[in-house]
C-alpha cells in the first residue's frame, strides 16, 4: 500500500549533508568570480614555481607539476619561459592565453555590473582566432621569434574583449565589421606564411 501524503503538513527537512550542500553551492554562487580569479592565478602560477622548485632540489615537487600541465600545453623548451635555466611549464601562448583570462577576470570585476550579454553568433565568431591560432600550430614551426605566440594568444583575448565592447557601446558600421574579420585573416597570414 502506498501512504498518501497531506499537503498541509510540513515537507520533510533536508538532512545535515543536503543542509551543507545547498550552502556550498550558494556560497559559490554568491562569489564564484572569486573563487574562479583563485583558481587561475594558482593555474598561471603553478608553472613558474616549477622552475624555482627545480631550483631549489625540491624535484619531485616540480615533475609533478611539470607532468600535470603537459597534458594541457606541448612544453616546447624553445617556446617556454626559463627560470633559473629551468623550463617553465606553460609555453608563451598558454602563458598569454591563461593570463589575460586571468587579467581579464580582475577587470570583469569592476566592469561587470555594467555589462550586458553577448549573442550566440557572436561567440562562435570569436572562436575563430582560437581555432587560427590552435590549428596552425599542428603546422609544424612557422617562426621562431621570442615571444609569438605570447603576443598571438594574449591577442586573442583583447580582440575578443574589444569586440564585446563595441558590440555593447552598439557600434554597428562597416569599420566593426572590418575589425571583427581583420584580425583572424590577419593572424591566419602570419602563421600561414611565416611573416615576422
Amino acid at each position: 500500500m502506498t501512504q498518501e501524503i497531506d499537503p498541509t503538513q510540513n515537507p520533510p527537512q533536508p538532512g545535515a549533508l543536503e543542509d551543507w550542500i545547498n550552502r556550498q553551492t550558494w556560497r559559490f554562487a554568491k562569489h564564484w568570480l572569486l573563487v574562479i580569479n583563485a583558481f587561475m592565478a594558482l593555474f598561471i602560477g603553478l608553472p613558474y614555481l616549477a622552475p624555482i622548485l627545480a631550483h631549489y632540489g625540491f624535484n619531485r615537487a616540480a615533475l609533478v607539476i611539470y607532468r600535470a600541465y603537459k597534458v594541457t600545453c606541448h612544453q616546447l623548451p624553445e617556446r617556454s619561459y626559463h627560470i633559473f635555466g629551468y623550463q617553465a611549464a606553460l609555453c608563451h601562448r598558454c602563458t598569454a592565453i591563461w593570463l589575460s583570462f586571468f587579467l581579464g577576470g580582475l577587470i570583469f570585476i569592476l566592469l561587470r555590473h555594467r555589462l550586458k550579454g553577448l549573442p550566440f553568433h557572436w561567440w562562435i565568431l570569436a572562436m575563430i582566432p582560437v581555432g587560427l591560432d590552435g590549428g596552425t600550430q599542428l603546422m609544424g614551426p612557422v617562426y621562431q621569434l621570442l615571444n609569438p605566440w605570447f603576443l598571438t594568444g594574449f591577442a586573442i583575448v583583447v580582440w575578443l574583449g574589444l569586440t564585446a565592447a563595441m558590440y555593447k557601446q552598439g557600434v554597428r558600421h562597416w569599420q566593426y565589421y572590418l575589425f571583427v574579420l581583420c584580425f583572424p585573416l590577419g593572424m591566419g597570414y602570419v602563421h600561414l606564411t611565416g611573416v615576422r
